[in-house]
């Protein structure tokens, strides 16, 4: 059975607990809204120590000192250098050049997947982690924009053509490429400056281009470069030199490395290297250069020779000295003097030939060039020993040989070495075999006395051949 209930007991109305004091806690008041919530400091736990309290102040102290970051401070923190350069660009305004910068990192990546992962490509650092090129590109390229916005071309020429430069420098030719073709897309619209700029844009292509050694195009943008600077023959350049100075010296230049493919490899094609040779040439007469006419002159006169057309060759070896002459160039001459002779030579004219190598070898002895004097002695030796003449042979050859010990030249030292041996054996011959034809004692006792010393005995007489 349940126990029964305590009884009530009449108070009067009135409740124990309201007779009794109410203990009073105070509610802290929020913190105000006037004042950043950084700035309050927890209250103190009684009982702290020293060290505790230095250590709570200096944690503070560097609370207080630390920025208070925004959310967009802290997206930046968050992300990638492209990725706040893009937003930059188009919060700005520069959609264009945001377009541009985006679609060339997406180009790369491109190119990278299309290679495979064994592609070597694979090791090429992205652009779009290279924050210093991309500021370059913002900042010229929004340059261009708004320039472009004013219609003035020249300004969005100059910034693309400053930004095709500096990865020119880098060593990012695809870049450098991609701007240098929006260049001369730019120049091209350009009006009032008689199409100068559009002639350094042909200019900067056709240099783009034979770096990639496609020389055909190369050539194109070159001759639309000379076609341009050949109607304004004031136009210079920063150091002052005429522009159409430096069109003829692209091309010969150009010529010069076209016709050298023709004359190499398998598909050689000599009279195709002539053709481009002559370009060359004229070219180099064209820009008043008299040291790349004679070189082209020079060039020239070796394409021929290959040929067999040792005449025309004459010719222009001829040519070649003349302008060494005139500016002074011993090492020209020598060079001239040499191909003039070996041309003499293959026309059987031994003795215009001897002439010109004896006038290179003097050159040569002149100006201390010893691989040409060595060349000079070889060359002479070689002709008097074809022409029976055995005692000059030796001496050239002999100093040949005395050339080619002092210097670091192995291949060439054992050359001269066995020619001048045969000069020698040359020379000894014919009184050699005039002792084995007449066998008497005399002969005999001379015959056993050389091969027992080996002195000059048997080439003390002048050995010119007998009629």
């Amino acid at each position: 059975m349940a126990a029964p209930l305590p009884a009530i007991h009449n108070t009067g109305g009135h409740s124990p607990i309201h007779d009794q004091a109410i203990a009073q806690h105070r509610v802290p008041s929020p913190p105000s809204k006037s004042r950043p919530q950084d700035q309050y400091v927890k209250p103190k736990l009684k009982g702290q120590g020293r060290r505790e309290r230095e250590h709570m102040m200096k944690q503070q102290l560097l609370k207080n000192k630390k920025p208070s970051l925004t959310k967009l401070d802290t997206q930046k923190y968050r992300n990638t250098s492209f990725h706040n350069l893009c937003l930059e660009m188009l919060k700005d305004g520069f959609h264009r050049s945001f377009s541009e910068v985006f679609a060339l990192v997406q180009q790369q990546k491109a190119e990278i997947d299309a290679a495979g992962p064994d592609s070597l490509l694979q090791d090429r650092r992205l652009l779009a982690e290279q924050e210093a090129k991309l500021e370059e590109m913002k900042k010229r390229l929004t340059e261009a924009e708004l320039a472009l916005r004013i219609d003035d071309m020249d300004g969005v020429f100059t910034a693309r053509n400053l930004l095709a430069e500096y990865f020119l420098d880098t060593g990012d030719l695809w870049l450098s490429d991609h701007f240098f073709i929006s260049c001369l897309e730019m120049a091209q619209k350009i009006k009032g400056d008689g199409r100068r700029k559009e002639g350094e844009a042909h200019c900067n292509m056709g240099r783009a281009y034979e770096r990639r050694k496609e020389y055909q195009e190369a050539v194109e943008h070159f001759e639309s470069f000379d076609e341009l600077t050949s109607k304004n023959p004031d136009w210079t350049n920063a150091e002052g030199q005429s522009l159409h100075s430096e069109a003829c010296e692209h091309l010969r230049r150009l010529y010069t490395t076209i016709a050298e493919t023709y004359q190499q490899g398998e598909d050689k094609d000599l009279q195709e290297a002539i053709t481009n040779l002559l370009k060359a040439f004229e070219k180099a007469k064209e820009s008043g250069d008299g040291q790349k006419e004679g070189e082209a002159s020079y060039r020239l006169g070796l394409a021929y020779e290959g040929i067999g057309d040792s005449e025309t060759a004459l010719m222009y070896h001829t040519g070649f000295m003349d302008i060494c002459k005139k500016l002074g160039d011993q090492d020209g001459m020598g060079k001239a003097c040499e191909a003039i002779a070996k041309s003499y030579e293959k026309q059987g004219k031994l003795d215009e030939a001897v002439r010109y190598l004896e006038m290179f070898e003097d050159i040569a002895e002149k100006s201390n060039q010893l691989t040409a004097h060595g060349n000079a002695c070889s060359c002479l030796g070689a002709i008097y020993n074809s022409l029976g003449k055995y005692k000059k042979a030796s001496h050239y050859f002999g100093s040949a040989f005395n050339i080619a010990r002092s210097m670091d030249n192995p291949v060439f030292f054992e050359t001269m070495r066995a020619e001048f041996g045969i000069a020698n054996a040359h020379r000894a011959l014919s009184r050699f075999m005039g002792v084995i034809e007449r066998p008497d004692k005399t002969n005999t006792l001379k015959l056993i006395d050389w091969k027992d010393v080996r002195n000059d005995q048997m080439a003390e007489e002048e050995d010119e051949p007998s009629e």
